[in-house]
């Protein structure tokens, strides 16, 4: 998969980290020559300089074959115009942005933008996983999907046999275990035939309503 990312800064950094350990092709977009040559020297040959609102630097970084576009600067309306130009211009299907103020998530959704990030939300994601139950963690609210979150579940070695099929563990109502990482670190879209061992890790979508019976059939019940 090729991804265009929109700023080099601390967020655009890592996500183009994480994408190259897994074996992406990736070209980040920055204005800022500093900024460039502290990607090139950590990531390699990865950033193109110029503003990621103008066609002609993303041009220079391939837009037009890129599979995902994401925007990642501090500053929406960059954001919006930048992912409008990789979807607009350069035919881009996928494309992706943080939102930095909330009050703007709803126009970025109307104007076509496939997935946006709320900033806010991931802050209070952080405050969450703090009274969250053990063994959970919340990764992000879905806020496609009214009610909806998505959570990853770390399978311990004391929750009941060591392996046990997806298609029998009795999930909650509205429950969908859409990824399993595996303890070797191979992942998989599950199935009813899925097994699920110690030290797995399922990511799920739930409700927050249903998270403590979910953290129950598949850690087991929560010991003082």
């Amino acid at each position: 998969m090729y991804v265009i990312i929109a700023g080099g800064g601390r967020l655009g950094a890592s996500l183009a980290a994480w994408l190259i350990s897994g074996g992406h092709e990736v070209s980040v977009v920055d204005f800022d020559r500093a900024t460039c040559v502290r990607l090139d020297e950590t990531l390699g040959s990865v950033s193109v300089l110029g503003s990621c609102i103008e066609a002609e630097a993303l041009a220079r970084a391939g837009t037009n074959r890129a599979d995902v576009f994401a925007a990642t600067t501090r500053d929406d309306g960059v954001n919006v115009v930048a992912c409008q130009l990789a979807r607009h211009h350069f035919g881009v299907s996928r494309t992706m942005s943080v939102v930095n103020d909330r009050d703007n998530a709803d126009l970025f959704g109307l104007l076509g933008i496939g997935a946006s990030v709320d900033v806010t939300n991931l802050v209070l994601g952080g405050f969450q996983e703090g009274f969250s139950t053990r063994g959970m963690m919340h990764l992000m609210p879905m806020t496609s999907i009214d009610g909806k979150t998505l959570v990853s579940v770390k399978i311990p070695p004391i929750a009941g046999t060591e392996e046990r099929l997806l298609g029998r563990i009795p999930l909650p109502e509205g429950t969908l275990v859409t990824l399993v990482i595996t303890r070797d670190g191979s992942v998989s879209i599950p199935t009813a035939e899925t097994t699920i061992k110690a030290g797995d890790e399922v990511v799920v979508v739930t409700t927050a309503t249903a998270e403590e019976e979910l953290r129950e059939v598949l850690i087991g019940p929560l010991v003082e």
